[in-house]
């Protein structure tokens, strides 16, 4: 397998997986292992890839130099997704020092065991490995520091998870950048929120991250969209989710996005039984203005409900106006539990919740069409 050469002397020497298992949000379109080779007067690793994937890793380092010539194996991130291959390369690696920091050695000792050897790291040091002079910044990250480095020479941040986008591709480089810029949205929302600042480093040309694509053509526009998004920005766009047994929230769904889509808004509708949580979890945060809706479910909400509103308090989405409403069969509506998960997350209930039982008939349809006209006009002059 053949390393990728992005910029002199430094190489993306990663793994791609295109099944990924399902043990965390947004990996539908699969994901990457980064993994970044320089070669200097010292050769140093930044960071590994996951267990399974060795092969690929070695392929690629041994394509451009020889793995047991490594001097430094630069561990940003300590999670088994970026060190599980550490033991069978430390064993090719021998004369190799892991740069990590005090809380990802205690890490990597627990995982892996070995008896290397450690550099020991902080905020603010330096590596030189000859022409270039490595500078590490550790960035809190929802209570965890993890290590970024940064190569002034070379103008290149190895931002970890930052700047991250779950996407498998052999295309290294931002080219299609609107599907990236999606999936950045969509791990900035699900892995990275709340975060309040972008590490203080002025020039910055590419961006390395630990998963995904390397920007190089689009460097400016993502971190102008993160700063975006560390605001809070969103678009003036309503955003409508549901599930549905026999078609009546469903209805009711449809009417509510005409009656938004009249207004000339932005208008997008989800059913949450049919799209995975992180997905719905970044079209919340770029939306202004949330309609939701269930169906009967014995004495409460479905489960999938409880989880996204759960999943909404966990990573901190505020300041959204929402809309509630059903279509239900049983003797009780479910408004009730609703309200009740929907009064634990910090969004403003703009108006009584719509409870129609059995069908909606063509007045209650009208209702439906009014209400997403309100929301329309609402989410259309930026209303808060």
């Amino acid at each position: 397998m053949k390393a990728f050469n992005f910029k002199e002397e430094i190489y993306w020497v990663g793994a791609v997986d295109w099944n990924p298992p399902d043990f965390s949000p947004c990996l539908t379109n699969g994901t990457t292992y980064n993994s970044y080779l320089i070669i200097d007067e010292k050769v140093a690793l930044i960071d590994t890839v996951k267990h399974g994937f060795t092969q690929e890793i070695v392929s690629r380092i041994n394509d451009v130099n020889n793995l047991g010539d490594i001097d430094y194996i630069i561990i940003g991130n300590y999670h088994m997704d970026h060190s599980g291959s550490l033991p069978f390369l430390m064993k090719k690696a021998v004369n190799a020092t892991l740069v990590v920091t005090k809380k990802s050695k205690k890490a990597i000792e627990k995982y892996h065991g070995g008896n290397w050897k450690f550099k020991v790291v902080k905020d603010g040091d330096t590596l030189k490995l000859g022409k270039r002079m490595l500078l590490f910044k550790e960035f809190n990250l929802n209570g965890d520091k993890v290590l970024l480095t940064y190569s002034k020479h070379d103008k290149i941040l190895f931002s970890g998870d930052l700047f991250s986008q779950h996407i498998a591709s052999y295309s290294e480089t931002d080219r299609n950048i609107q599907e990236i810029q999606n999936n950045a949205l969509s791990y900035f929302v699900n892995y990275l929120m709340p975060i309040k600042s972008l590490p203080d480093i002025s020039e910055i040309e590419l961006l390395a991250p630990n998963h995904g694509i390397i920007f190089s053509q689009n460097t400016k526009m993502i971190i102008e969209k993160y700063q975006d998004w560390i605001k809070g920005k969103s678009k003036n766009k309503v955003l409508i989710i549901y599930s549905s047994v026999w078609r009546g929230t469903e209805k009711m769904a449809y009417a509510i996005a005409e009656g938004a889509r009249n207004t000339g808004i932005e208008v997008e509708v989800i059913n949450y039984e049919k799209k995975d949580v992180g997905h719905i979890l970044s079209k919340i945060f770029e939306s202004s203005s949330i309609a939701i809706g269930c169906p009967s479910f014995k004495k409460g909400i479905p489960i999938e409900i409880s989880k996204l509103f759960y999943n909404i308090e966990l990573i901190g989405l505020k300041k959204k106006s929402i809309a509630l409403f059903t279509c239900y069969s049983d003797n009780n509506s479910p408004i009730g539990a609703l309200m009740e998960v929907a009064s634990k997350i910090d969004f403003r209930l703009i108006e009584k919740p719509l409870e129609v039982q059995y069908m909606p008939s063509e007045s209650e349809l009208i209702k439906c069409f009014e209400l997403g006209n309100r929301l329309g006009e609402r989410t259309k002059n930026n209303k808060e």
